[in-house]
Protein backbone atom coordinates (compact mmCIF):
# COMPACT_ATOMS: atom_id res chain seq x y z
CA UNK A 1 0.00 0.00 0.00
CA UNK A 2 1.33 3.30 -1.06
CA UNK A 3 1.27 6.78 0.91
CA UNK A 4 -1.89 7.75 -1.26
CA UNK A 5 -3.72 4.81 -0.24
CA UNK A 6 -2.25 4.64 3.12
CA UNK A 7 -3.76 8.33 3.81
CA UNK A 8 -7.19 7.54 1.93
CA UNK A 9 -7.94 4.11 4.17
CA UNK A 10 -7.08 6.73 7.30
CA UNK A 11 -9.42 9.41 6.40
CA UNK A 12 -12.02 6.54 5.45
CA UNK A 13 -11.37 4.95 9.24
CA UNK A 14 -11.21 8.36 11.07
CA UNK A 15 -14.06 9.55 9.08
CA UNK A 16 -16.52 6.17 9.57
CA UNK A 17 -15.55 5.85 13.21
CA UNK A 18 -16.60 9.79 14.39
CA UNK A 19 -19.85 9.22 12.51
CA UNK A 20 -20.85 5.48 13.88
CA UNK A 21 -19.85 7.01 17.33
CA UNK A 22 -22.41 10.35 16.47
CA UNK A 23 -24.89 7.79 15.15
CA UNK A 24 -24.99 5.44 18.28
CA UNK A 25 -25.54 8.46 20.43
CA UNK A 26 -28.62 10.29 18.23
CA UNK A 27 -30.22 6.85 18.62
CA UNK A 28 -29.83 6.36 22.28
CA UNK A 29 -30.59 10.27 22.70
CA UNK A 30 -33.79 9.67 20.53
CA UNK A 31 -35.26 7.34 22.09
CA UNK A 32 -34.96 8.60 25.82
CA UNK A 33 -36.25 12.30 24.58
CA UNK A 34 -39.00 10.20 23.11
CA UNK A 35 -39.86 8.78 26.56
CA UNK A 36 -38.99 11.39 28.62
CA UNK A 37 -41.10 13.65 26.98
CA UNK A 38 -44.44 11.05 26.82
CA UNK A 39 -43.58 11.08 30.79
CA UNK A 40 -43.50 14.38 31.26
CA UNK A 41 -46.07 15.34 29.02
CA UNK A 42 -43.44 17.84 26.94
CA UNK A 43 -43.98 17.71 23.42
CA UNK A 44 -41.49 19.47 22.37
CA UNK A 45 -38.99 17.00 23.46
CA UNK A 46 -40.77 14.32 21.66
CA UNK A 47 -40.66 16.47 19.02
CA UNK A 48 -36.38 16.92 19.94
CA UNK A 49 -36.59 12.95 19.89
CA UNK A 50 -37.34 12.56 16.66
CA UNK A 51 -35.08 15.43 15.59
CA UNK A 52 -32.01 13.29 16.87
CA UNK A 53 -33.47 10.04 14.94
CA UNK A 54 -33.24 11.76 11.64
CA UNK A 55 -29.86 12.62 12.93
CA UNK A 56 -29.07 9.25 13.35
CA UNK A 57 -30.56 8.80 9.50
CA UNK A 58 -28.24 11.23 8.01
CA UNK A 59 -25.29 9.67 10.09
CA UNK A 60 -25.78 6.54 7.62
CA UNK A 61 -25.77 9.28 4.81
CA UNK A 62 -22.63 10.54 5.98
CA UNK A 63 -21.02 7.05 6.11
CA UNK A 64 -22.06 5.98 2.58
CA UNK A 65 -21.27 9.26 0.88
CA UNK A 66 -17.65 9.50 2.72
CA UNK A 67 -17.03 6.29 1.87
CA UNK A 68 -17.37 7.40 -2.04
CA UNK A 69 -15.42 10.09 -1.29
CA UNK A 70 -12.67 8.18 -0.01
CA UNK A 71 -12.47 5.98 -2.74
CA UNK A 72 -9.38 6.00 -5.06
CA UNK A 73 -9.44 7.92 -8.47
CA UNK A 74 -10.20 5.97 -11.15
CA UNK A 75 -10.65 5.49 -15.02
CA UNK A 76 -14.38 7.36 -14.84
CA UNK A 77 -13.18 9.72 -11.65
CA UNK A 78 -9.30 10.70 -12.60
CA UNK A 79 -9.95 13.24 -10.10
CA UNK A 80 -10.91 11.25 -7.39
CA UNK A 81 -14.78 11.29 -6.05
CA UNK A 82 -13.90 14.46 -3.44
CA UNK A 83 -16.96 15.64 -5.38
CA UNK A 84 -19.31 13.04 -3.65
CA UNK A 85 -18.18 14.63 -0.48
CA UNK A 86 -19.54 18.06 -2.27
CA UNK A 87 -22.93 16.90 -3.27
CA UNK A 88 -23.23 15.37 0.34
CA UNK A 89 -22.94 18.34 1.73
CA UNK A 90 -25.14 19.95 -0.56
CA UNK A 91 -27.40 17.15 0.63
CA UNK A 92 -27.21 17.89 4.17
CA UNK A 93 -27.44 21.73 3.54
CA UNK A 94 -31.36 20.61 2.57
CA UNK A 95 -31.64 18.42 5.30
CA UNK A 96 -31.15 21.62 7.84
CA UNK A 97 -33.22 23.80 5.49
CA UNK A 98 -36.19 20.59 5.69
CA UNK A 99 -35.82 20.63 9.23
CA UNK A 100 -36.07 23.50 9.78
CA UNK A 101 -39.47 24.39 7.86
CA UNK A 102 -40.84 21.48 9.99
CA UNK A 103 -40.35 23.31 13.22
CA UNK A 104 -41.32 26.45 11.56
CA UNK A 105 -44.49 25.34 10.29
CA UNK A 106 -45.03 22.97 13.64
CA UNK A 107 -44.83 26.44 15.45
CA UNK A 108 -46.78 27.88 13.55
CA UNK A 109 -49.19 25.56 14.29
CA UNK A 110 -49.17 25.11 17.92
CA UNK A 111 -49.48 29.26 17.91
CA UNK A 112 -52.65 29.13 16.08
CA UNK A 113 -53.84 26.05 17.92
CA UNK A 114 -57.06 27.03 20.07
CA UNK A 115 -55.76 23.73 22.23
CA UNK A 116 -54.48 24.42 25.55
CA UNK A 117 -50.92 22.88 25.60
CA UNK A 118 -50.33 20.88 28.61
CA UNK A 119 -47.24 22.27 31.45
CA UNK A 120 -44.32 19.93 31.52
CA UNK A 121 -42.88 18.10 34.49
CA UNK A 122 -39.92 19.48 35.40
CA UNK A 123 -38.25 15.95 34.76
CA UNK A 124 -38.26 17.25 31.04
CA UNK A 125 -35.22 19.47 32.04
CA UNK A 126 -33.52 16.36 33.43
CA UNK A 127 -33.48 14.95 29.67
CA UNK A 128 -33.10 18.39 27.68
CA UNK A 129 -29.85 19.10 29.95
CA UNK A 130 -28.53 15.57 28.86
CA UNK A 131 -28.94 15.88 24.80
CA UNK A 132 -27.26 19.75 25.55
CA UNK A 133 -24.31 18.37 27.02
CA UNK A 134 -24.02 15.31 24.91
CA UNK A 135 -24.73 16.94 21.06
CA UNK A 136 -21.95 19.51 21.86
CA UNK A 137 -19.65 17.35 22.99
CA UNK A 138 -20.20 15.01 19.44
CA UNK A 139 -20.02 18.32 17.79
CA UNK A 140 -16.59 19.19 18.98
CA UNK A 141 -15.45 15.98 18.74
CA UNK A 142 -16.54 15.52 14.80
CA UNK A 143 -15.34 19.03 14.18
CA UNK A 144 -12.14 17.99 15.54
CA UNK A 145 -11.79 15.26 13.21
CA UNK A 146 -13.71 17.33 10.15
CA UNK A 147 -10.81 20.12 10.47
CA UNK A 148 -7.77 17.32 10.76
CA UNK A 149 -9.54 15.67 7.55
CA UNK A 150 -10.37 19.29 5.85
CA UNK A 151 -13.86 17.01 5.31
CA UNK A 152 -16.95 19.82 4.48
CA UNK A 153 -19.16 16.85 4.86
CA UNK A 154 -18.14 15.75 8.22
CA UNK A 155 -18.08 19.84 9.70
CA UNK A 156 -21.97 19.86 8.22
CA UNK A 157 -22.43 16.36 10.32
CA UNK A 158 -20.80 18.67 13.20
CA UNK A 159 -22.87 21.83 12.79
CA UNK A 160 -26.05 19.03 12.51
CA UNK A 161 -25.23 17.91 16.07
CA UNK A 162 -24.53 21.59 17.20
CA UNK A 163 -28.54 22.04 16.01
CA UNK A 164 -29.74 19.32 17.79
CA UNK A 165 -27.85 20.80 21.06
CA UNK A 166 -29.43 24.64 19.93
CA UNK A 167 -32.71 22.80 19.72
CA UNK A 168 -32.50 21.31 23.17
CA UNK A 169 -31.64 24.49 24.87
CA UNK A 170 -35.10 25.62 23.15
CA UNK A 171 -36.75 22.73 24.99
CA UNK A 172 -34.97 23.41 28.07
CA UNK A 173 -36.35 27.23 27.71
CA UNK A 174 -39.49 26.46 26.88
CA UNK A 175 -39.75 24.02 29.85
CA UNK A 176 -38.95 26.57 32.26
CA UNK A 177 -41.13 28.97 30.60
CA UNK A 178 -44.07 26.92 30.74
CA UNK A 179 -43.01 26.20 34.52
CA UNK A 180 -43.47 29.72 34.84
CA UNK A 181 -46.47 30.41 33.05
CA UNK A 182 -45.28 31.38 29.71
CA UNK A 183 -46.38 27.99 27.62
CA UNK A 184 -46.38 29.91 24.25
CA UNK A 185 -42.38 30.58 24.90
CA UNK A 186 -41.47 27.14 24.04
CA UNK A 187 -43.07 27.80 20.19
CA UNK A 188 -41.13 31.35 20.18
CA UNK A 189 -37.91 29.52 21.01
CA UNK A 190 -38.27 26.67 18.60
CA UNK A 191 -39.42 28.99 15.45
CA UNK A 192 -36.04 30.50 16.59
CA UNK A 193 -34.30 27.38 16.72
CA UNK A 194 -35.37 26.83 13.31
CA UNK A 195 -34.38 30.28 11.44
CA UNK A 196 -31.16 29.46 13.22
CA UNK A 197 -30.23 25.49 11.98
CA UNK A 198 -32.06 27.25 8.09
CA UNK A 199 -28.75 29.78 7.91
CA UNK A 200 -26.79 26.84 9.02
CA UNK A 201 -27.95 25.00 6.02
CA UNK A 202 -27.78 28.07 3.49
CA UNK A 203 -24.16 28.72 4.11
CA UNK A 204 -23.25 24.98 3.99
CA UNK A 205 -24.85 24.52 0.60
CA UNK A 206 -23.43 27.86 -0.57
CA UNK A 207 -19.62 27.20 0.33
CA UNK A 208 -20.71 23.54 -1.69
CA UNK A 209 -22.33 25.01 -4.53
CA UNK A 210 -18.65 27.61 -4.57
CA UNK A 211 -16.66 24.31 -5.34
CA UNK A 212 -19.16 22.98 -7.70
CA UNK A 213 -18.55 25.86 -9.70
CA UNK A 214 -14.69 25.78 -9.73
CA UNK A 215 -14.49 28.75 -7.45
CA UNK A 216 -10.63 30.22 -7.05
CA UNK A 217 -9.11 30.13 -3.16
CA UNK A 218 -9.06 32.86 -2.02
CA UNK A 219 -6.30 35.68 -3.06
CA UNK A 220 -4.50 35.70 0.26
CA UNK A 221 -4.19 31.62 -0.61
CA UNK A 222 -3.04 32.41 -3.95
CA UNK A 223 -0.27 34.71 -2.38
CA UNK A 224 1.11 31.99 -0.34
CA UNK A 225 1.12 29.61 -2.88
CA UNK A 226 3.18 32.15 -5.12
CA UNK A 227 5.65 32.88 -2.56
CA UNK A 228 6.26 29.10 -2.37
CA UNK A 229 6.77 28.41 -6.28
CA UNK A 230 9.10 31.43 -6.52
CA UNK A 231 11.25 30.09 -3.68
CA UNK A 232 12.11 27.18 -5.92
CA UNK A 233 15.37 27.56 -7.32
CA UNK A 234 14.99 28.03 -11.33
CA UNK A 235 11.36 29.25 -11.19
CA UNK A 236 11.68 32.74 -12.48
CA UNK A 237 7.98 33.40 -11.86
CA UNK A 238 4.44 31.95 -12.86
CA UNK A 239 2.43 33.37 -15.75
CA UNK A 240 -0.90 31.60 -14.25
CA UNK A 241 -2.39 30.10 -11.40
CA UNK A 242 -5.81 28.41 -11.15
CA UNK A 243 -6.75 26.12 -8.22
CA UNK A 244 -10.12 24.22 -7.74
CA UNK A 245 -11.28 21.97 -4.77
CA UNK A 246 -12.67 18.75 -4.47
CA UNK A 247 -14.02 17.13 -1.43
CA UNK A 248 -11.94 19.97 0.76
CA UNK A 249 -8.71 18.98 -1.24
CA UNK A 250 -7.19 21.73 -3.69
CA UNK A 251 -6.13 20.90 -7.12
CA UNK A 252 -3.77 23.68 -8.78
CA UNK A 253 -2.98 24.00 -12.06
CA UNK A 254 0.44 26.40 -12.54
CA UNK A 255 1.93 27.45 -15.83
CA UNK A 256 5.84 27.99 -13.97
CA UNK A 257 8.14 30.78 -15.97
CA UNK A 258 11.64 29.27 -16.72
CA UNK A 259 14.74 29.84 -18.72
CA UNK A 260 13.91 29.62 -22.20
CA UNK A 261 17.09 27.66 -23.25
CA UNK A 262 16.64 24.66 -20.33
CA UNK A 263 16.05 21.40 -21.51
CA UNK A 264 12.74 19.62 -21.42
CA UNK A 265 14.13 17.26 -18.78
CA UNK A 266 15.34 20.07 -16.50
CA UNK A 267 12.02 21.56 -17.09
CA UNK A 268 10.14 18.31 -15.70
CA UNK A 269 12.29 18.27 -12.63
CA UNK A 270 11.69 22.11 -11.71
CA UNK A 271 7.88 21.32 -12.07
CA UNK A 272 8.29 17.98 -9.92
CA UNK A 273 10.05 19.88 -7.75
CA UNK A 274 7.27 22.66 -7.13
CA UNK A 275 4.73 19.61 -6.69
CA UNK A 276 6.35 18.24 -3.84
CA UNK A 277 6.92 22.05 -2.41
CA UNK A 278 3.13 22.54 -2.78
CA UNK A 279 2.06 19.03 -1.61
CA UNK A 280 4.48 18.69 1.72
CA UNK A 281 3.97 22.63 2.55
CA UNK A 282 -0.17 22.72 2.27
CA UNK A 283 -2.19 19.82 3.65
CA UNK A 284 -5.04 20.75 1.33
CA UNK A 285 -3.31 19.99 -1.90
CA UNK A 286 -3.84 16.69 -3.04
CA UNK A 287 -2.71 17.41 -6.84
CA UNK A 288 -0.18 19.97 -8.86
CA UNK A 289 -0.73 20.17 -12.94
CA UNK A 290 2.36 22.26 -13.96
CA UNK A 291 2.68 23.39 -17.20
CA UNK A 292 6.49 25.04 -18.07
CA UNK A 293 6.63 28.64 -20.07
CA UNK A 294 9.27 30.41 -21.68
CA UNK A 295 9.89 33.55 -19.04
CA UNK A 296 9.35 36.02 -21.65
CA UNK A 297 6.16 34.44 -22.03
CA UNK A 298 3.74 37.08 -20.81
CA UNK A 299 0.09 35.10 -19.93
CA UNK A 300 -2.42 36.85 -21.97
CA UNK A 301 -0.59 38.18 -24.53
CA UNK A 302 0.04 36.81 -28.28
CA UNK A 303 3.16 34.53 -28.41
CA UNK A 304 5.33 35.75 -31.63
CA UNK A 305 6.59 31.64 -31.31
CA UNK A 306 3.34 30.60 -33.13
CA UNK A 307 4.35 32.79 -36.22
CA UNK A 308 7.94 31.25 -36.48
CA UNK A 309 8.13 28.07 -38.21
CA UNK A 310 7.94 24.66 -37.35
CA UNK A 311 11.30 22.22 -36.77
CA UNK A 312 11.09 20.38 -40.17
CA UNK A 313 10.37 23.23 -41.61
CA UNK A 314 12.77 24.98 -40.13
CA UNK A 315 15.47 22.40 -40.74
CA UNK A 316 14.69 21.67 -44.14
CA UNK A 317 15.82 25.06 -44.94
CA UNK A 318 18.68 25.15 -42.74
CA UNK A 319 20.21 21.58 -44.46
CA UNK A 320 19.46 23.15 -48.15
CA UNK A 321 21.92 25.97 -47.11
CA UNK A 322 24.97 23.70 -45.54
CA UNK A 323 24.82 21.47 -48.67
CA UNK A 324 29.03 21.18 -49.28
CA UNK A 325 29.48 22.24 -45.88
CA UNK A 326 28.38 19.60 -43.24
CA UNK A 327 27.37 16.28 -43.96
CA UNK A 328 24.30 14.49 -41.99
CA UNK A 329 26.77 11.70 -40.58
CA UNK A 330 28.68 14.65 -39.23
CA UNK A 331 25.55 16.24 -37.06
CA UNK A 332 25.28 14.18 -33.69
CA UNK A 333 21.90 16.45 -32.70
CA UNK A 334 20.27 19.56 -33.49
CA UNK A 335 18.58 21.62 -30.44
CA UNK A 336 16.38 24.59 -31.21
CA UNK A 337 15.20 27.23 -28.69
CA UNK A 338 12.12 29.62 -29.94
CA UNK A 339 12.88 32.34 -28.32
CA UNK A 340 10.98 36.04 -28.84
CA UNK A 341 13.31 37.35 -31.15
CA UNK A 342 13.54 34.41 -33.33
CA UNK A 343 14.81 30.38 -33.04
CA UNK A 344 18.56 29.44 -31.79
CA UNK A 345 19.94 26.86 -33.11
CA UNK A 346 22.59 24.74 -30.59
CA UNK A 347 24.28 22.06 -33.09
CA UNK A 348 26.22 18.93 -31.74
CA UNK A 349 29.21 17.65 -34.05
CA UNK A 350 30.33 14.14 -34.11
CA UNK A 351 33.60 14.84 -34.82
CA UNK A 352 35.63 18.03 -32.59
CA UNK A 353 38.29 17.89 -35.43
CA UNK A 354 35.88 19.61 -38.06
CA UNK A 355 37.56 22.90 -39.59
CA UNK A 356 37.83 26.00 -37.04
CA UNK A 357 36.31 28.21 -39.39
CA UNK A 358 33.43 25.97 -40.14
CA UNK A 359 30.69 27.38 -37.35
CA UNK A 360 31.25 31.15 -38.53
CA UNK A 361 30.88 29.68 -42.42
CA UNK A 362 28.00 27.70 -41.23
CA UNK A 363 26.52 30.85 -39.41
CA UNK A 364 26.83 33.09 -42.80
CA UNK A 365 25.23 30.90 -44.76
CA UNK A 366 21.98 30.81 -42.67
CA UNK A 367 21.91 34.61 -42.83
CA UNK A 368 19.24 34.87 -45.46
CA UNK A 369 16.47 32.97 -42.88
CA UNK A 370 14.80 35.86 -40.99
CA UNK A 371 13.26 33.58 -38.35
CA UNK A 372 16.62 32.56 -37.04
CA UNK A 373 18.31 34.75 -34.03
CA UNK A 374 21.63 32.62 -33.93
CA UNK A 375 23.53 29.52 -34.05
CA UNK A 376 25.95 27.78 -31.11
CA UNK A 377 28.09 24.96 -32.42
CA UNK A 378 29.84 22.20 -29.80
CA UNK A 379 32.07 19.56 -30.69
CA UNK A 380 31.51 15.81 -29.82
CA UNK A 381 29.42 14.70 -26.19
CA UNK A 382 31.85 12.44 -23.96
CA UNK A 383 30.40 10.52 -20.84
CA UNK A 384 31.19 11.02 -17.56
CA UNK A 385 30.52 7.78 -16.41
CA UNK A 386 30.08 4.06 -17.82
CA UNK A 387 26.16 3.66 -18.52
CA UNK A 388 26.13 -0.15 -18.27
CA UNK A 389 27.37 0.29 -14.73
Amino acid sequence: MNSDQSLLEQSRKESTRVTVVGMVLDILLGVAKILGGLFSQSFALVTDGIHSLTDAVTDIFVLIVARLANSEADDNHPYGHGRFETLGTVGMGMVFFATAGVILYDALQRLQSSVEIPVPALTGLLFAAASIAAKEWIYHYTMAVARKLNSGLLKANAWHSRSDAITSIAVFIGIVAAQQGYAWMDTVAAAVVALFIARIGFDLCLDAIRELVDTAVPLERQQQIQESVRSVEGIRGLSSLRSRSSGGKLILELHLLVDPRITVSEGHQLGSMVSRQLIGQFSDVADVIIHIDPEELEHGSPDPRNLLPERSQLLDAVRSRWQGLLADKDIQRVDLHYLEQGVEIELLLRKPELPEDLPERLAQALQDIDSLSGLRVYGRLFATRDRRQ
